[in-house]
């Protein structure tokens, strides 16, 4: 088997920046931190010593996003992982700044470098129909769909991000490989079946549930909508893709009231799969896994320090996150 030159340096740098990681030592401190100072101070014996002094906690983990996405981008010319990324970014800036516009939440927006879309573009686009027209396509879509409603709240502006970040991720990701292409129908899948399981704990009508789903998952957002209504949501997840327990997560959380173990359970297979496609020796698969694996990192880092801050105990938090 040949091997893509290109990649023996960047894949090499990859397994020595893994170990930046949060270790599950350090995890478990953790988790039986005190409080939110305490996991403040944790966390300054780790790689996010670099930006915590710098910053608020919150930009501390953008930054954080940030500058792991910028390491990668400077190891790899390959243009599938520099359009990947950046078109991710891209996502992230337009939901920060076309929320801000819409809903009128903040007057000074935080946003993150330029992706392949300048930011003062995304943010003219709301108003400018000449700088709406030079979005690419998917971007002018969702923005026009947006600017088409009345009043549009949190939750519309929200659910059209979301897909426009799903549509993104299935026309950008699937191009590192097999693997990739695997683990983007399986994410999606394991979001809309939380979507649904979250729909249905709040009895929302089937219609209203649709509304919500998102294409390009193991089954199709009729096929879900279609086992709710029917009360077959774990049925259906358990047939035929290998996900038994996640379905048996789901109807675990679905009889108790409470989704926190589906949604850890779901993020350790998540996990599981990006240690999967970390496992290529060459190519541009093990830089992306990385660059999920720190975004999930950080995900669960911010859910802990919001537990924290509550004051819920460790036992609770336990349930919900799959570290440690």
């Amino acid at each position: 088997m040949s091997v893509d030159g290109r990649f023996i340096y960047p894949n090499g740098r990859v397994r020595a920046l893994e170990l930046q990681l949060v270790s599950n030592r350090m995890w478990q401190m953790l988790l039986s931190a005190d409080d939110r100072a305490e996991v403040i101070r944790l966390l300054t014996d780790t790689w996010y010593s670099l930006f915590i002094e710098q910053h608020k906690l919150g930009d501390t983990f953008r930054q954080a996003q940030e500058a792991t996405e910028e390491e990668l981008l400077e190891l790899s010319e390959d243009p599938r992982l520099v359009r990947g990324l950046l078109h991710r970014r891209d996502v992230r800036n337009a939901r920060y700044l076309w929320k801000a516009a819409l809903i009128g939440t903040e007057k000074d927006v935080e946003v993150e470098r330029d992706g392949l879309l300048e930011t003062e573009n995304l943010r003219r686009a709301v108003e400018d129909e000449q700088a709406r027209e030079e979005l690419p396509e998917l971007f002018r879509q969702t923005l026009e769909r947006l600017l088409d409603m009345e009043a549009p709240e949190v939750g519309d502006v929200e659910r059209e991000m979301d897909r426009l970040a799903a549509r993104v991720e299935r026309e950008e990701l699937p191009e590192l490989g097999k693997s990739f292409e695997n683990l983007v129908s399986w994410n999606l899948e394991r979001k809309n079946f939380l979507t649904a399981a979250r729909a249905q704990l709040r009895e929302a009508s089937p219609e209203e549930l649709e509304d919500m789903l998102l294409e390009g998952g193991l089954h199709d957002p009729e096929e879900v909508a279609s086992a709710y209504r029917t009360g077959r949501l774990p049925e259906l997840l358990a047939g035929g893709h290998g996900q038994e327990e996640l379905a048996s997560a789901l109807s675990d959380c679905l009889s108790r009231g409470s989704l926190l173990e589906f949604e850890k359970q779901g993020e350790k297979e998540l996990l599981d799969k990006l240690e999967e496609a970390s496992s290529h020796v060459f190519g541009p698969a093990p830089l992306a896994a990385f660059v999920l694996k720190r975004e999930l990192e950080i995900d669960h880092l911010r859910i802990l320090v919001a537990a924290k801050s509550a004051g819920a105990p460790r036992k609770r938090i336990i349930r919900r996150l799959p570290r440690g």
